[in-house]
């Protein structure tokens, strides 16, 4: 009897232990995302930061896509051979739908619903609308950004030494950028970023400004109306004021040298062409000009999205999208690149970002814009990288000063149109 009770004992004792080793396994998540040289700044310190706190998951990243057509073409591979990620970050807004509609994306309804904690990570309520699709929640927003003007005013102050209100329409930028080319012609007087953009996204931005679309909501091209057209008016102006057409790493890097009187850029380079200028150099931001009443602005930035079809997986990848979006995490993100933040409780309290504003005015021109914000419509089909590229190629025409805005924008119509699905 005394014998049976040992071996029972045992028996239960090495099932306890099993299962406590069990439990103690952490799960394992991959974390997918684009724009390693600048996402990776503060993704990597989240990461390490949530594992810290929570060592019941492990999160692997891979971090090998440029941009958001990369990403988005690498998800779709995955999705094929069946090796998609967990979770994927830095998602940019319009392709969310894309992979919403192949049924890639775990929607969050039933986890935002269901947790209690929810509120309290400090997510602005209007937030969620920008990951909403057909009445589902696909992702979470983590970041919004920006198109900003940054000025270097020691090249400025040669031109116009007086000058402080950096709230200026394209005429006057443009004459300033003119001031530079004739007296200070050591300089590049403006670089407009339009090259490596996702969707043409600086495009839009000069299209919703002056109140219009590139598409309409249904998928038509709208470039070819007024305000497409006063966009690819602007960017010939650009190449007349004395514009070089570099890729945009050498502008970010001549900008930061002190080369570059005017740059027009997202404002999620804000810190790292501060940091890459230095003091020396006094670096000032403006917003971007809106050339209509009704004048817009093209959400940028991502969120982060659950691809995992194992329950646990899924359980683990919430609790990570949540610290992600978190006050801690999005300081953290803010003060890495210039993003600006979803979150309520980080631009309020002075522990996180509350005094960063106070103490960074350059960050202002970014924040302020969001009031102006609205969706980009997706580019329709299957063929947005190359209509993306096909667009892209015009501008470089015009920026460059090949072509003028009414010799390239029927071709320009023409090259797209054939890149439309077929009614």
């Amino acid at each position: 009897m005394m014998k049976a009770m040992s071996l029972l004992v045992s028996a239960v004792a090495g099932a306890l232990i099993g299962a406590t080793a069990a439990c103690a396994d952490p799960v394992t998540l991959r974390v997918g995302y684009a724009f390693p040289a600048r996402d990776g700044l503060f993704r990597q310190p989240i990461i390490e930061r949530f594992m810290q706190q929570n060592p019941d998951v492990r999160i692997v990243t891979e971090a090998n896509a440029a941009d958001c057509p990369a990403l988005l073409q690498q998800l779709l591979r995955a999705a094929v051979t069946g090796d998609l990620p967990d979770v994927v970050a830095s998602l940019c807004y319009p392709d969310m739908p894309v992979l919403a509609e192949r049924g890639l994306l775990v929607p969050l309804d039933g986890f935002l619903a269901s947790d209690p904690s929810w509120a309290a990570v400090g997510v602005a309520p209007g937030a969620l609308a920008a990951t909403e699709w057909k009445g589902k929640t696909i992702a979470l927003p983590e970041s919004v950004s920006t198109s900003i003007v940054y000025y270097n005013m020691d090249i400025i102050r040669k031109v116009r030494p007086d000058l402080s209100n950096l709230d200026l329409s394209w005429n006057e930028i443009l004459s300033l950028a003119n001031d530079i080319r004739r007296t200070a012609p050591a300089f590049v007087p403006i670089f407009f970023e339009y090259y490596p953009d996702s969707y043409n996204w600086s495009f839009h931005a000069l299209v919703y400004s002056h109140g219009g679309d590139v598409f309409t909501p249904d998928g038509k091209i709208a470039f070819d109306g007024p305000a497409g057209q006063a966009a690819l008016q602007l960017m010939r102006r650009f190449g007349e004021a004395g514009m070089v057409d570099m890729t945009s790493e050498q502008a970010r890097q001549a900008f930061a040298s002190g080369k570059i009187g005017i740059y027009v850029a997202s404002n999620s380079r804000l810190e790292q062409l501060t940091a890459n200028a230095g003091p020396a150099l006094d670096i000032r931001t403006g917003p971007f000009p809106q050339s209509a009443v009704d004048g817009r602005m093209p959400s940028g930035g991502g969120g982060l999205a659950i691809m995992a079809r194992d329950p646990a997986k899924q359980r683990a990848a919430w609790k990570y999208l949540k610290f992600a979006l978190g006050p801690e995490a999005q300081t953290l993100m803010v003060s890495k690149t210039g993003f600006t933040p979803v979150n309520t409780i980080a631009i309020k309290d002075p522990k996180y970002l509350g005094d960063y504003f106070k103490s960074k005015p350059n960050a202002l021109a970014g924040l302020a814009e969001v009031a102006r914000i609205k969706s980009m419509n997706v580019y329709p089909g299957e063929n947005g990288g190359r209509i993306t590229a096909v667009i892209r190629d015009h501008l470089q025409s015009i920026v460059t000063l090949k072509r003028t805005p009414d010799e390239a924008l029927p071709d320009m119509v023409r090259d797209v149109r054939k890149l439309l699905p077929k009614p």
